[in-house]
């Protein structure tokens, strides 16, 4: 039951990680604005769309489903500059 329960959130949170990528995605593409303040200040930006990620629901999410995680970062990868994803991913100073 325990193993039933944790397989289901963690679902869940591969799930999050879907929507958030595809969201992050679909904004992206159509969004300019929203493209030049993720480039100057992607957490403050990611933070005030609503946009979240948990390394544990990515790294599920590569774990179960690794097709459509690297297809989401080709997608990503080819809207946002290359150091997009490395900044992210700094420590921050502010927090």
């Amino acid at each position: 039951m325990t193993e039933a329960l944790e397989i289901s959130r963690s679902s869940v949170g591969s799930g999050r990680a879907v929507v958030t990528i595809d969201a992050l995605i679909g904004r992206l593409s159509y969004d300019e604005e929203f493209a030049k303040n993720l480039a100057t200040s992607p957490r403050e930006t990611l933070e005030e769309a609503g946009l979240s990620f948990d390394k544990e629901e990515i790294d599920f999410m590569m774990q179960t489903d690794p097709q459509r995680f690297d297809a989401a970062c080709e997608a990503l990868f080819n809207l946002v500059d290359g150091n997009f994803l490395y900044s992210i991913t700094m420590p921050s100073c502010d927090t």
